[in-house]
Formats: C-alpha cells, structure tokens, sequence
C-alpha cells in the first residue's frame, strides 16, 4: 500500500488491451501479489493464477485484474468466471471499510484507483472516493487477514442507516438468505421481523422471520415460492454449465439445495459437492449484484 500510484503496470482503455507486459510474481509490488491471491482464477479461462506463468495485469473498464497468459488478451471474459472473481474479492474483503461491520449479502461497490471496494450502503462509496488511499489500506488488511485465516475485526458504525438485522450472521448465510427472500412459514420478507432464524428442514438449511415462526407450519405456496427464488438465481447447472430447464431436478448438499439440469448430475455434485457449491455461490452473487456482475464483452 506504500506505492498506490505503481498500480499502472499495465494500461488499457475500456475493455481494450493495446499493451501487454509480464511480470514474474516476485517483481509484483506487495500489493499486486496480494490481489492476485485473492482474485485467484483467470476471467477467460477460468485457470487458478500462476498455472500458465506470470500473470498478466490488465485494464478492463476501470477495474485493474490479472490473466493467466497473454493468450487471453485476445479472449472472451467469461461471465461465471467473472461473477467468481468478484465473489472472491468481496469474501476475502467481508468488512465495510467504512463502517466496519460485516458486508450484507449484496454489498454495494466502487472502484477506487483501479479496485473495486465493497460496501454496506451508498453512502460508505462517497467516503471512500473522498479518501480512497485510507480505506484501500483497510482493505488489503482484510485481504491479509482472510489469506491468513483470521477474518477482520466487526465493529458497528454509529449512526449508520444500514439495517442491522443480519448482523452476526456469516456472509455466506446473508446471501442465502438474499436469495431465499421470504419465511417459509409466514411468507413474510426475511429481516423484516429482526434477524433471521436458520433452522433445519428437510435435511435443507433455511431461514425464519423470527422465533415465532418454529412453531408454524410450513406454507406450500411459501414453500414453491422460496424453491423458485433458489432456482432462479443459481440460473446455471452446475454441472454442464448451462441453462435450468423450466422444471429442474435437485439435490441437497451441506444443508443447500442444487439445480440440475439432469438426474446424472445429482450424483457429480453428491461426490465434490465443495467444488459445485463454489459454483452455486458464484452463481447466487452473479444474480444478486445484477446488472453489474455482467462481464465486459471482450478483450482484444
């Protein structure tokens, strides 16, 4: 974070690269070898970073992300590809910079000097364009702190707008239950009456509007509403990568349900159910921060 003005290795305009250069790893700064920990994966290829050689620093729009090869200037960026790599930032950041408190299942975004910065509402993104070199060194604390295991410290901002009703819940927990929306039992959206409750149901992790709600019965509109809400925003079979059909089949892996769009798949996802749920994840995000999460078209 010393040398935030070395962030321009490599400059494009748009979605265009005119200029490429590599650089081995170790002559990155500190600060560029940290991001390319936590981007983790090319958005062409998809390729873990380090696994075809130096990765390459690019422009694409205002954001600076890496490839894996100079091959893939010339490539597509893949919109999964691309919704993970975001998914990867906004996981290993997990804290407002601003408020200090835990980012909401679909966290706001700037991007400061190259770098997308995630938030908990609009008004953090003002005070960080204002001063972004203080807060882009908070950030790469977090990266250093979620590399290392040991996830930032959670404060609470007073006075902040920001709801709190999710507060203590895991980021991952926020985003099932964005894409959940609604009680199963009362219908009603979740956070609305405080914060969720997450309670088991058929071998299915879900979430309750409030305590009242374990002694209900479960709504069988509710219940088709909340599995078309999942099903909608995963989107994408796991397996083969493409489009659910209108009435897909399903599995239940660690508590989560999966789409597919075969009964063959179930069983890939039964046996590396980790890799499919990182999919799925990548998934969730990609359909919660929409349009955003829409790649740029190509890089030539």
């Amino acid at each position: 974070m010393k040398r935030l003005a070395q962030l321009t290795l490599v400059l494009a305009t748009a979605a265009l690269v005119s200029q490429t250069a590599f650089a081995q790893a170790s002559s990155l700064s500190k600060y560029d070898q940290l991001k390319v920990a936590v981007q983790k994966i090319c958005p062409v290829t998809g390729k873990p970073l380090g696994s075809m050689g130096d990765p390459l620093k690019v422009k694409i729009g205002e954001e600076q992300i890496f490839l894996c090869c100079k091959g893939c200037t010339k490539g597509q960026i893949n919109k999964q590809h691309w919704a993970t790599i975001h998914s990867n930032f906004a996981a290993a950041q997990g804290i407002c910079p601003v408020m200090e408190k835990a980012l909401p299942a679909n966290p706001k975004s700037t991007v400061v000097n190259g770098q997308t910065v995630y938030v908990c509402c609009p008004p953090c993104t003002k005070k960080i364009q204002a001063d972004p070199k203080k807060f882009l060194t908070k950030v790469a604390g977090y990266y250093q702190g979620a590399l290392k295991g040991k996830p930032a410290q959670k404060g609470i901002g007073e006075g902040h707008p920001h709801s709190d009703a999710t507060a203590g819940i895991s980021n991952r927990d926020q985003m099932k239950i964005a894409v959940q929306k609604i009680c199963p039992v009362s219908g009603k959206p979740l956070g609305s009456m405080g914060a969720p409750i997450k309670v088991k149901a058929a071998g299915m992790d879900l979430f309750l509007c409030c305590e009242g709600c374990k002694k209900g019965k479960v709504n069988k509109q509710h219940w088709a509403a909340i599995r078309g809400n999942i099903a909608k925003a995963q989107g994408i079979c796991p397996v083969m990568e493409k489009e659910l059909p209108a009435n897909p089949k399903s599995t239940v892996v660690d508590g989560q349900i999966v789409f597919v769009c075969c009964p063959p798949c179930t069983k890939k996802i039964e046996k590396e159910p980790a890799k499919f749920l990182a999919k799925v994840d990548a998934y969730y995000m990609a359909a919660l921060k929409q349009p955003k999460a829409n790649a740029p078209a190509v890089l030539r």
